[in-house]
């Protein structure tokens, strides 16, 4: 039994009703696994704790190496529209991130940070030095993170639309009370970790939403004035998830960044409606 668990149980009948109408609601709203499909060519990485999916293209020229990393609950499959434009854009990686699309991870931390680690480890067992790193939402939020962090291995960044800046999310009901109100992201947190939540919702991603969005904070803003790397902030206007305005404050914390307008009917799905702005930007790249 959990500590939780334990010190609930000191509060009798009244308690465990309450915890178990949490556990429905948490399980019934929040996000879960779904389909993936299968790409061609998809590789898969084995570490203690668990497996990644990705993708390389086939190039000889290894002169400039790109990783693409997804947003929230998503998968390497999201860049489908961009990827047959890189063929000769040098080398360019895709992957599930671990906990995401289909890399099956064994972890309680998927924050920003944890995350950052396990990038790192997968980079270094590719085999890769210095790296561009492509990021949308959640993915972008990563990017940014990883290049403060460990300045020596990223190359340069293009980031679409990061989610991390606080409070910066137009969420509602269930993830507004979860994801941006402290005190309940850590009940949750609490709550999604017992055996009964994962014995009735075994397909739940709850616990990656709120370890991630727990680290979408005043650290993360910081961490974009230690960026010094060429970075291109790509923002659609049309954009409800993460409003314009904020490409405007982040571009402005990234002393080396730009901010460029993607097509107005992109909205939150750059990589999926615009792939060309990108391909234009990774291509013409010159480390």
């Amino acid at each position: 039994m959990s500590k939780f668990l334990f010190y609930l149980s000191s509060f009798g009948f009244l308690a465990w009703s309450i915890y178990l109408g949490l556990v429905l609601v948490l399980g019934w709203f929040g996000p879960s696994t779904y389909q993936v499909d299968n790409v061609s060519d998809q590789q898969v990485l084995t570490t203690d704790s668990g497996i990644i999916r990705f993708q390389t293209n086939s190039t000889s020229d290894r002169r400039h190496t790109v990783v693409l990393l997804h947003g929230f609950n998503g998968s390497l499959n999201n860049w489908s529209a961009l990827w047959p434009l890189l063929g000769d854009c040098g080398q360019v990686v895709r992957l599930d991130l671990p906990g995401f699309g289909q890399s099956y991870w064994q972890g309680e931390d998927f924050s920003l940070d944890r995350q950052s680690q396990h990038l790192i480890q997968f980079i270094n067992a590719l085999g890769l030095d210095r790296v561009t790193l492509v990021g949308t939402s959640m993915g972008a939020s990563l990017a940014a993170w990883t290049a403060a962090r460990y300045p020596d291995r990223v190359e340069a960044l293009i980031l679409m639309a990061p989610s991390a800046y606080p409070l910066s999310m137009s969420v509602r009901g269930f993830e507004k009370l979860f994801y941006q109100n402290r005190f309940a992201n850590g009940l949750a947190r609490q709550i999604v970790q017992t055996r009964v939540f994962n014995y009735f919702f075994p397909t739940s991603r709850l616990l990656q939403a709120l370890t991630v969005t727990h680290s979408y904070n005043a650290k993360w803003v910081a961490a974009l004035k230690q960026i010094r790397h060429p970075t291109w902030v790509l923002w659609s206007s049309s954009d409800t998830r993460v409003p314009f305005q904020y490409g405007r404050r982040i571009a402005g914390l990234i002393s080396s960044a730009q901010l460029i307008a993607a097509s107005d009917q992109a909205g939150h799905d750059i990589p999926g409606l615009d792939p060309e702005l990108i391909a234009n930007l990774i291509c013409n790249f010159k480390p």
